[in-house]
């Protein structure tokens, strides 16, 4: 369950770990498809591109990251994202 936390704040503290998130030095291919999943979740909602093709496995990986987290708000993948990146600076 997550906590209670002001949009405001958690819009100023999700757009705080985007910006923590570029100084990272390595992140592996596992933790940068779930950030951009929880990042497009967070901002677009629900994936609604269409699947693209199984030739382009970049694009492939990215969308069916997205895709992943079809029905989580937005709120919550904020609070995913910031938490990755907090586990990501340990």
């Amino acid at each position: 369950m997550t906590e209670k936390v002001d949009e405001n704040e958690l819009d100023r503290k999700f757009n705080k770990y985007i910006s923590k998130v570029k100084k990272l030095e390595y992140v592996s291919n596992d933790d940068k498809l779930f950030l951009y999943a929880n990042y497009k979740q967070a901002l677009l909602g629900d994936n609604n591109l269409d699947k693209p093709s199984i030739f382009n496995r970049v694009e492939m990986e990215k969308w069916k990251a997205w895709d992943g987290n079809r029905g989580v708000t937005k709120n919550e993948a904020k609070e995913r994202y910031i938490r990755k990146v907090k586990d990501l600076y340990k």
